[in-house]
C-alpha cells in the first residue's frame, strides 16, 4: 500500500508481512513485520545517438550533416540500411586522402541503400581521382533506376579532381545518355577543382549529349578564353536545358572569352544566369556582352539579334568601371531588368528605348499599344531600317497587335 510520509511530499511504499510461530510452551502467536522504502526514480533514457537514428530509420532524420564524431566506416555501414535520409551535407569530413577511402566507402553505401536522395555535398574534402571515380560509379548506379533516383544535386566544391577527375564524372553522365538511361543529375558544382581547358572539353562534350542538367558551376578553376572559345561556346549555342552557368574566378577568360560568350547569347534562348565575377573582363568585353543583350544598331537587331532571356548577368569585381563605360552600365542594368519582365515585354522595352534615343518622344508606353499609334510607329521603324522585314519582325514580337 502507499502511505504518505509526514516529513516528505514523496510517497513511500510500505510492505506488511504476517506469519505464525510458537513459543516455548507450544502456544501459537502471530508475527507482523512492516517495512517501507522510497520508490526508485526511473532513470531518463538518453536521446538516441546519430548512429542509432540512422540504423533505426528515424523518420525525422532527413539530412545528414557530418558524422557526429563517428568514423566514416561506421556511418557508411549504417547508411546501407537507411531509407529516410535524402540530403547529405558532408563538407569538411576528411573523405579525401589515403586513396580517398572515405569517399569510396560512402559512395558504395549510397549505391547499396537504393533509396531516393536529392542532394549530395562532398565539398572541401580534397578528394582526388579515386574519389572522383567512386562518384562516377554512383552516378551510373543512379541512372539504372530512375524510380528511385531523380533530380540529384551534386556539390563537389574544392576537391582535387583536376582534368582526369572531371573526365570520369562527365563520362559517367554521358554514358547514361548514350545508353538511353535516366539522366538524374540536374545540378553539379565543380568549383575549385583545378580543372583546366582539357577538363572543360570533357564537360562540354557531356553538355552536348545531356538534356537535363540545368546548373553548371565551374568557378575558380584554371579555365582560359581558349577553352571557352573552342569547347564551351559551340555547345552552348545548341544547348536548350542549361539555365545557370558559373565561370567566376577564372581569371584568364578575359575580354576574348567574354566576347565569345556574348556570341552565345544571340543563339541561346534558355540560359537565365551567367556569373563572370573576377574574370579579368575590361570595358571591351563588357561592351560585347551589352550588345548581345541589347543590340541597338537597328529595330530588327533590337528584336531579332538581342537576347531576351538572360535574367542575371554578374560581372562585378572586373576592371570595367572606366569613365567612358559609365553610361553603358545603365543600359546593361536596364537590359537585364527588361529581360526579367518576360520575352514579349523585353522586346517592347528595348525597341522603345531605341526609338527614344533617335526621336525623343516615347511611342511605346507598355505592352498595350494604342491602335492609333501603330501606323505612326510602323512608319518610324521603316524610315530607320528601310526594310519591310523589320516591320514584320516588330509585329511578330508584339502579338497583342495581331489581336487588335
Amino acid at each position: 500500500r502507499d502511505a504518505s510520509d509526514s516529513s516528505s511530499s514523496k510517497l513511500m511504499e510500505e510492505w506488511v508481512s504476517v506469519s505464525f510461530a510458537q513459543d516455548q510452551d507450544g502456544r501459537s502467536f502471530r508475527q507482523t513485520r512492516r517495512w517501507s522504502a522510497m520508490p526508485k526514480e526511473e532513470e531518463a533514457k538518453p536521446p538516441p545517438t546519430l548512429l542509432e537514428r540512422i540504423e533505426q530509420n528515424d523518420p525525422t532524420l532527413k539530412e545528414l550533416a557530418g558524422f557526429g564524431g563517428y568514423g566514416y566506416h561506421r556511418i557508411a555501414t549504417a547508411l546501407r540500411k537507411n531509407a529516410t535520409i535524402t540530403s547529405f551535407k558532408l563538407s569538411n569530413c576528411q573523405l579525401g586522402g589515403d586513396r580517398d577511402e572515405g569517399c569510396i566507402y560512402l559512395m558504395q553505401a549510397l549505391i547499396a541503400r537504393r533509396s531516393n536522395l536529392k542532394r549530395v555535398s562532398l565539398a572541401r574534402n580534397f578528394i582526388g581521382f579515386n574519389g572522383a571515380a567512386a562518384v562516377a560509379n554512383f552516378i551510373r548506379a543512379s541512372q539504372d533506376d530512375p524510380s528511385i533516383y531523380h533530380s540529384i544535386r551534386l556539390d563537389l566544391l574544392q576537391n582535387c579532381f583536376e582534368d582526369e577527375g572531371a573526365r570520369v564524372i562527365a563520362d559517367a553522365i554521358t554514358d547514361g545518355t548514350l545508353q538511353d538511361k535516366a539522366q538524374t543529375i540536374v545540378d553539379i558544382g565543380l568549383e575549385k577543382n583545378r580543372i583546366g581547358n582539357e577538363g572543360l572539353l570533357y564537360i562540354s562534350n557531356m553538355l552536348h549529349e545531356n538534356n537535363t542538367l540545368h546548373t553548371l558551376r565551374l568557378g575558380k578553376n584554371d579555365i582560359s578564353y581558349e577553352g571557352v572559345m573552342k569547347s564551351l561556346v559551340p555547345v552552348l549555342k545548341q544547348n536548350t536545358t542549361l539555365r545557370v552557368l558559373d565561370l567566376s574566378g577564372n581569371r584568364h577568360i578575359g575580354d576574348l572569352g567574354a566576347a565569345a560568350l556574348a556570341g552565345v547569347l544571340s543563339f541561346n534562348q534558355t540560359l537565365e544566369t551567367m556569373i563572370l565575377t573576377k574574370c579579368s573582363i575590361s570595358e571591351e568585353g563588357a561592351k560585347r556582352l551589352l550588345q548581345a543583350l541589347y543590340n541597338y544598331t537597328s529595330p530588327s537587331a533590337v528584336l531579332e539579334q538581342s537576347n531576351h532571356t538572360l535574367r542575371e548577368l554578374i560581372v562585378c569585381q572586373n576592371p570595367i568601371l572606366s569613365t567612358s563605360f559609365v553610361g553603358h552600365t545603365t543600359f546593361l542594368r536596364d537590359a537585364i531588368h527588361w529581360n526579367q519582365q518576360g520575352i514579349a515585354s523585353s522586346r517592347i522595352y528595348k525597341l522603345n528605348s531605341f526609338l527614344m534615343s533617335i526621336h525623343g518622344p516615347r511611342f511605346v508606353h507598355s505592352t498595350n499599344v494604342p491602335i492609333e499609334l501603330i501606323p505612326k510607329l510602323v512608319h518610324k521603324i521603316w524610315r530607320i531600317d528601310k526594310s519591310i522585314d523589320a516591320v514584320y519582325s516588330y509585329i511578330r514580337g508584339m502579338p497583342e497587335i495581331l489581336e487588335i
